[in-house]
């Protein structure tokens, strides 16, 4: 194409083919010019206006890219691919509702339309429908057997609320899923599947062929300060800023300016507290990816920190032109980005030990103690609070488990449910993610001839009040292939002892890492035969659990992991190592 052009040929469609291909290539900006050139030469041309919107989805040009797509479907209503992008984009503005009926007018304009079924997966996700969900992507399956990404968002949707029908063929689709093929994004399967190496596979896949751009280097700056950038969406009530929050107020400002780019689609009180950290607070959500990039250079940041990796909201985008000469993936995503933009991670030695290096596209750093980041100010209410307030038993032993039901697999819950039957008078405390997976989970709990009664489920608290509840659990069990990681924590916290099977990947080994810190390796197990028999030793070892619990509430003081000032300290010597001044 781009010959024909250098010939000077003016046909519409040699530079919207063009801009296609630019796009594949990583390419937006010159895309973007090449398709608005086919506009200019064609303005009636639908498939100009429909690629020019997808060009500026990935730009992150929302409300352009609904203008363009809006304009494909007036000179083409009967084009469903602009339908159905116009779906996607109306999901990504929030606007649930009207995405829906987009993507039902391209399913009604060409029924097998695989991509739109599985678009319209994901809106019923986004709602809570989580059946119609399941639904819409065995339809793209139907109609397309090769989409991958319909496979892993229906695993990913079965997940959800724990229909653990029809494993096998879920586990042969696991083989090669993102792998082989088009990409999927690879966090969707860490629920599921703890094999470090094919997650990576994944990752450079996924990265390669959705987020691939041509970056610019950067040199380093010499600044009289360290400028540090944190970039999320979730400086709000959401995990990562309850662990991080402290960490934000303690930096030396002295010796760093601290930058927190957010993208929260939404503020509230957390939002405040990032506000008033004294770092400097920046609303980028309403910037596309180009405008970021050039207002985070113009800012000279010397250290970059994505705190989202591949999870929702995220930017990887802005990483992949590079915003800072070093750019770190740090705690929201458990595992390796597969990406040469990202420069490191940060872990610690029994996250990713020596032998598992291989494993992570990024040079490791690796913190003294545990990689994650507490906040020693979290209050946990005073108010008195009894079994009965949370319809548990006054006595018998409670097993609790606060992940969210998506990482439960049937592998841990064979194992819980004999701990039940082996366990006089005991109980299962978990976290009601969803009444369907309540549903699913009592219904596998008959299965294995449990008394649904034994299984108890708790609903959502604001914080203060979840801390409190733990103490009223005696043993927390963690789940597998996808540990507790923020819950495991507030559980140590709150004085509940966790038991963990350690695994191999990232997300495996989070527990781990965090006993370790807090002095308690002893609730570290290594296959699923020790995990059950260490926990069925302790809920029929009454003294066992007293010390257990005295010890742990002792470490709380003096361990690490709960020593919000010695962790700041420890990551600004690794920023400065970084920075080598």
């Amino acid at each position: 194409y781009k010959y024909f052009i250098d010939k000077g040929f003016k046909d519409h469609r040699v530079f919207s083919n063009y801009g296609i291909v630019l796009k594949y290539l990583g390419k937006l900006k010159e895309a973007e010019i090449s398709t608005r050139k086919a506009i200019e030469l064609n303005p009636d041309y639908a498939e100009a206006h429909s690629n020019l919107g997808s060009i500026l989805i990935d730009l992150g040009n929302l409300k352009e890219a609904e203008f363009s797509t809006r304009k494909a479907i007036e000179l083409r209503p009967d084009y469903a691919r602009a339908h159905s992008n116009l779906g996607i984009i109306l999901k990504d503005l929030g606007n649930l509702k009207e995405a829906e009926i987009s993507l039902q007018t391209a399913i009604k304009l060409n029924p097998d339309f695989a991509k739109a079924h599985c678009n319209l997966g994901s809106i019923f996700i986004d709602t809570g429908e989580f059946y119609n969900a399941i639904n819409s992507y065995k339809k793209a399956i139907k109609s397309d057997n090769t989409l991958s990404i319909a496979k892993s968002s229906l695993i990913k949707a079965k997940g959800l609320i724990c229909d653990w029908s029809d494993q096998e063929t879920q586990l042969i689709w696991m083989d090669k899923l993102g792998i082989e093929g088009s990409w999927i994004n690879p966090f969707s399967l860490f629920y599921y599947e703890d094999k470090p190496l094919k997650h990576l596979e994944r990752a450079k896949n996924f990265y390669k062929k959705k987020y691939y751009k041509t970056s610019k280097p950067i040199d380093k700056f010499m600044n009289k300060r360290i400028r540090i950038g944190y970039f999320s969406s979730d400086f709000r009530a959401h995990p990562t800023m309850y662990l991080i929050s402290s960490i934000l107020k303690l930096h030396d400002k002295s010796s760093f300016d601290i930058y927190l780019y957010s993208f929260a689609p939404e503020e509230d009180e957390y939002t405040e507290i990032a506000k008033n950290s004294g770092c400097i607070f920046k609303d980028i959500k309403e910037l596309n990816d180009i405008e970021t990039v050039e207002l985070v250079r113009n800012d000279k940041i010397d250290i970059a920190i994505d705190l989202m990796g591949y999870i929702i909201y995220n930017r990887m985008n802005i990483f992949s032109y590079r915003v800072a000469p070093i750019q770190i993936n740090y705690l929201g995503y458990p595992g390796s980005l597969g990406v040469d933009t990202i420069d490191y991670i940060l872990a610690d030695n029994i996250i990713i030990p020596k032998e598992n290096e291989a494993y992570y596209s990024e040079k490791i750093i690796r913190m003294p103690s545990c990689y994650q980041c507490n906040d020693n100010t979290k209050e946990i209410c005073k108010e008195p609070i009894s079994r009965k307030d949370f319809n548990l038993p006054e006595k018998g032993f409670v097993f609790t488990c606060f992940n969210a039901n998506k990482k439960i697999t049937p592998r841990e819950f064979d194992i819980w449910m004999r701990l039940l039957k082996n366990t006089k008078g005991s109980v299962l405390w978990l976290y009601q993610s969803n009444q369907y997976s309540r549903e699913n989970l009592i219904g596998e709990a008959q299965k294995r001839n449990v008394d649904p009664s034994r299984l108890i489920f708790a609903g959502k608290l604001p914080l203060n009040k979840h801390l409190a509840r733990h103490t009223l659990g005696d043993l927390g069990l963690d789940t597998f292939n996808y540990n507790g990681h923020t819950t495991t924590s507030d559980a140590l916290w709150a004085g509940l002892p966790v038991i963990t099977k350690i695994g191999d990947s990232f997300a495996a080994r989070v527990s781990a890492s965090l006993l370790t810190s807090i002095g308690l390796p002893q609730l570290i197990t290594y296959s699923e035969k020790e995990y059950e028999e260490k926990a069925l030793e302790i809920a029929n070892n009454p003294n066992e659990l007293i010390i257990l619990k005295s010890k742990l509430v002792k470490s709380r003081e003096k361990s690490p992991l709960y020593n919000s000032e010695l962790f700041t300290k420890e990551l600004e010597v690794k920023f400065k190592e970084l920075i080598k001044r």
